[in-house]
């Protein structure tokens, strides 16, 4: 399977609203089942990236990855001066296999197009959205500035407690277009946490009800307020870490909205805190209609939904 038809079950894999549990849940295996690319090609590329001896950066380098995604793989690696981080190193051959993926996708949706379906999602246009954002992760520099920039907007937050939601510090020293060197952050991807109640005394449910809060929170923050969001928010790039903070990984895939689509949100959201739940879901199905500019949004407030009701 391409790594094009890995993301879009990756994102499909968060819309229970789609599709049955049964789908969902053989999905959901492609968070965290991709397999992973033989050490030595992997060696390759991070040579390629540094121009220098691995050692003259580099103390140790597990060549054991600790998770494989369709676009990348990570390893653990110690600096020189002994610092953990994570060697994020994109898959060698990529943009040729991306490319043939792509021209399907295409393909497929000019026929989908043709039919009243096609026509009122408008799939071409959702087609063409979703392999701009997919040749966009393939930068690592790009994926580092949203990161860097994540990580400020959440440092000043006033709407959550900014120690307990993390984005990783990038090296960028090291950082190329296929080479990512981050903070290493200690955890497991968030519905497979094991929840100890940390400072909630031992109190398990409190603690998840907290998070699924301050997740939903952090997404208010980043849509209505900051208008930059991450907009792949899937199970698989949500950490819960081992001294209980969260941290919100894997920011290749951003959005960003304007003053006008944050407002018409931000009305949308007044109205579904006064109104019916049948007025509810006849606003939201008017104000979602196929529209470019807010499918990134459409995917990020649905993954995070998932991952809220799936944690609380």
């Amino acid at each position: 399977m391409g790594p094009v038809y890995v993301k879009l079950g990756q994102l499909l894999s968060t819309r229970p609203d789609l599709l049955r549990p049964e789908y969902i849940e053989t999905l959901g295996t492609l968070q965290a089942e991709v397999p992973p690319v033989p050490w030595e090609d992997v060696e390759v590329v991070i040579r390629q990236q540094l121009h220098q001896p691995l050692a003259e950066a580099f103390l140790e380098i597990n060549p054991i990855p600790v998770a494989a995604g369709s676009i990348a793989q990570t390893h653990k690696a110690v600096l020189k001066d002994g610092r953990k981080v994570a060697l994020k190193v994109q898959r060698p051959g990529l943009e040729l296999v991306i490319d043939q993926d792509i021209a399907l996708i295409r393909f497929v949706a000019s026929l989908v197009a043709q039919t009243d379906f096609g026509q009122y999602y408008d799939v071409v246009s959702l087609a063409e959205e979703f392999a701009q954002a997919l040749r966009n992760e393939l930068n690592f520099m790009q994926e580092a500035e949203y990161t860097d920039q994540l990580r400020r907007n959440f440092s000043t937050s006033r709407w959550f407690d900014p120690q307990k939601l993390v984005v990783p510090e990038i090296y960028w020293d090291l950082t190329t277009e296929k080479l990512l060197v981050m903070e290493w952050l200690d955890g497991v991807p968030l519905l497979l946490g094991n929840f100890q109640g940390i400072g909630y005394e031992g109190d398990i449910e409190a603690e998840k009800r907290d998070i699924s809060t301050m997740l939903l929170r952090s997404f208010f923050q980043q849509i209505c307020l900051d208008g930059f969001f991450h907009a792949d928010p899937h199970p698989g790039n949500l950490f819960y870490l081992h001294d209980g903070r969260v941290a919100l990984l894997d920011c290749g895939m951003a959005g960003r909205l304007d003053p006008r689509s944050q407002q018409i949100i931000l009305n949308w959201s007044w109205r579904s805190s006064t109104s019916t739940r049948s007025a509810v879901r006849n606003s939201r199905l008017n104000w979602l209609r196929p529209s470019s500019r807010l499918t990134a949004f459409s995917l990020s407030a649905n993954s995070i939904a998932y991952c809220a009701s799936t944690t609380a």
